[in-house]
């Protein structure tokens, strides 16, 4: 089995470095702030945010849905703060103001990659109906049986009760009726809610010839096809009850 920690470290460095980016510009607005117009509130701001970063930074870390929750009401706040400066005729505060949420949406983009936000069909009860494609995992000449339970923006989310180093390389194979397709992949994380349940790991698939790209293709049509397949036999089972 390979293993490859080159990917994992660049996302995981580019993660850091917007975060790091985006803090300085608020510190340093609320701090022009303070320079304009001395005031307790304003200290009292700072202080906060520079309390909120180490929390922040956990929810990244560890991967906590939280984030999104903390990153929303970021967002709404930077985007109010623009606008008030504008209206003090602070336009270099609001210059500052306006630049942080567009740090703040682009990292949340690269958050939501399935590597990162990895995603589940939780909501849908029965399992027959879940966004679910039946696949195989290959490691060390061995088979496995797993799920794909998300594809998107060229990475994917597996669950499998085999226990797999970051940074290793499997092929996952994928077969819907006539069709099958096999894809090299990386894992670049890993996450597991309870005991008992199968480990959930975000996948970058490789790109490093047109075939594979092609193939990326084939297993997106794949997955989209199972879907509408399990949507249209539940509906039609909920139409006969």
């Amino acid at each position: 089995m390979s293993i490859n920690k080159e990917p994992i470290k660049s996302e995981s460095n580019l993660i850091k470095f917007l975060l790091k980016a985006f803090f300085f510009i608020v510190h340093l607005a609320i701090m022009t702030e303070i320079v304009a117009e001395p005031k307790l509130r304003h200290i009292l701001r700072l202080a906060f945010f520079l309390y909120l970063s180490k929390p922040y930074y956990k929810t990244i870390k560890n991967r906590y849905y939280t984030f999104w929750t903390f990153s929303v009401l970021l967002l709404i706040y930077l985007l109010f703060k623009t606008v008030e400066q504008y209206e003090l005729n602070q336009v270099h505060i609001a210059i500052l103001y306006i630049v942080s949420p567009f740090i703040l949406i682009l990292k949340m983009y690269l958050f939501s990659s399935p590597i990162y936000c990895l995603r589940f069909n939780w909501w849908e009860y029965d399992f027959r109906y879940r966004d679910d494609l039946n696949i195989n995992v290959k490691m060390n000449e061995t088979n496995y049986e797993a799920r794909l339970t998300d594809l998107r923006r060229h990475a994917g989310c597996i669950a499998l009760f085999e226990e797999v180093e970051i940074g290793s390389e499997i092929i996952v194979s994928a077969t819907v009726k006539n069709d099958s397709v096999n894809l090299r992949g990386i894992v670049m994380s890993r996450r597991r809610e309870l005991l008992g349940r199968p480990y959930i790991y975000g996948i970058q698939f490789k790109f490093d010839s047109r075939t594979n790209k092609k193939r990326y293709s084939q297993l997106v049509s794949m997955w989209e096809k199972d879907k509408n397949n399990k949507r249209k036999i539940k509906f039609a089972n909920a139409t006969e009850i």
